[in-house]
This record gives structure tokens, sequence and C-alpha cells, in this order.
């Protein structure tokens, strides 16, 4: 009996481990995904800031476009990295 209530304990703790693991990596994808749209959407300002000839606009929007370019691609190479080291020492 003790040994069957300390493997449910056991496995109810694996299946938690189980869903977190889920969660982070959706928000991984989720953060990289928000930081991209973040960047297209500045650049379609910089854009129409072009076309109505507002330079500090365009330059304000621009500097925000690649602002957000850089941090997805950072997130993306940092998330790779954690990912890596997830499924070397996690799926056992």
């Amino acid at each position: 009996q003790v040994y069957r209530v300390h493997w449910l304990r056991a496995k109810a703790l694996q299946d938690r481990w189980k869903e977190e693991m889920t969660l982070v990596q959706l928000e991984m994808d989720w953060t990289c995904n928000y930081f991209s749209w973040r960047a297209t959407q500045w650049g379609d300002r910089m854009r129409e800031s072009l076309e109505k000839r507002l330079p500090g606009h365009a330059c304000y929007s621009g500097r925000q476009s690649q602002m957000y370019s850089l941090l997805a691609q950072d997130a993306q190479a940092a998330f790779e990295d954690l990912q890596s080291v997830s499924i070397e020492t996690g799926d056992e």
C-alpha cells in the first residue's frame, strides 16, 4: 500500500513537470511570435510615415522595428539553446 501511494505521488509530480515543460515551451514560442509581430507592426508604421513624408516618425518607427527584430532573434537563439538542453535532460 505504501509503495502504491509513493508511486502515485511520483507519477503526479512527473505529470506536473511535463505540463510545466509544455507550458514553458509554448510561452517561449509566444514570446518570439510577439516580438516578430511588434517588429512587423512598427515596420508598417515606418512605411506609412515615409509615405506621409514624416522623417522623424519614420526614424523612430524604424528603430522600434529593429529593436523588436533583434529581441525576436535573441529570444529565438536563447530558447533554442534551452530547448536542446531540456531535450537532453528531460526525456529519459
